[in-house]
């Protein structure tokens, strides 16, 4: 059974995906998929079925995806101990973050990581919290970024780095951006634009109409902060926003923050990892400089 093999199967089975396990390993589609069936036939069994455009592991597929996992792990730690012998700091880091971390925060930190070891390569995944911590609990990720105040399991490590702030937010068009300050009450007359129900946005978008007595009034979901600036743009409803994914059209003039008095929404980014997987010199070096560039938000 060659390591080759299990090498492209492991990323297929990682991010349920031919089409990224492609990109990632710089492999074409059509090549990555008649080895994937090469394995197939060495070891005469299915490992994976399709369901519309989604692939699954079959039973088979999961039992074998659990073992390279383990192999491709001793790999890694090889790999670091022997970069680490040789003072170089090297290799992969699988970085996650949720929506405004991920867009806003990280790329700062990575641009920093790169200035300084040049050697790395860091593969970032942005999904909302939900994903981003299951992706932790199975060992996918290395580290990551999540936003909001989550619940984690006892396996998970996590630790607050920077607070940002939630906002309400409108299109200059919208008639609540002639006050300087809104009432609570006067978002009642107004649609919302909100994140998927699977993110910490939404949950905390529930929470604060309920602790003002206001009905929730949803005109669309988005899965993307992109998506919903996009809409708040186009005056299709008021958000509840991050400052830091917004701050830079707020300067511009192409979105108003609505301000209530004596009203300040906390929203935390915190660090996470699982603590039974092996943590490389890469990746606590990466986690320094994360640090770094945090302290100077």
């Amino acid at each position: 059974m060659e390591l080759h093999y299990l090498k492209i199967f492991n990323t297929v089975a990682q991010y349920k995906s031919f089409k990224k396990a492609s990109e990632i390993l710089h492999i074409s589609q059509p090549a990555l998929s008649i080895q994937v069936k090469k394995l197939e036939i060495q070891i005469d069994l299915k490992l994976f079925y399709k369901m519309g455009n989604q692939i699954y592991l079959t039973e088979e597929g999961d039992m074998l995806y659990e073992y390279t996992k383990k192999i491709f792990h001793i790999i890694d730690e090889m790999e670091f101990d022997i970069l680490k012998q040789k003072k170089e700091i090297g290799g992969i880091i699988n970085l996650g973050g949720s929506n405004t971390p991920g867009t806003y925060i990280l790329p700062k930190v990575i641009g920093e990581m790169k200035r300084r070891y040049p050697a790395v390569t860091v593969n970032l995944h942005v999904a909302d919290t939900s994903e981003i911590t299951k992706l932790i609990e199975n060992g996918t990720l290395d580290v990551a970024v999540n936003g909001g105040s989550c619940v984690y399991n006892s396996n998970i490590y996590a630790e607050e780095l920077i607070h940002d702030k939630l906002i309400f937010v409108a299109s200059p068009d919208n008639l609540l951006c002639e006050k300087k300050y809104i009432e609570k009450e006067d978002l009642k007359g107004f649609s919302f634009v909100v994140h998927s129900k699977t993110s910490q946005l939404y949950t905390y978008y529930k929470n604060i109409m309920e602790e003002f007595n206001l009905p929730e009034n949803i005109s669309m979901y988005f899965g993307s902060i992109d998506a919903i600036k996009s809409a708040i743009y186009a005056d299709l409803g008021l958000a509840l926003m991050p400052y830091y994914s917004v701050r830079s059209e707020i300067k511009m003039g192409l979105i108003k923050e609505l301000k209530i008095k004596d009203v300040t929404i906390d929203y935390p980014y915190s660090l996470i990892y699982n603590k039974n997987k092996y943590l490389s010199v890469t990746v606590k070096k990466f986690m320094e400089v994360l640090e770094l560039v945090c302290n100077s938000y």
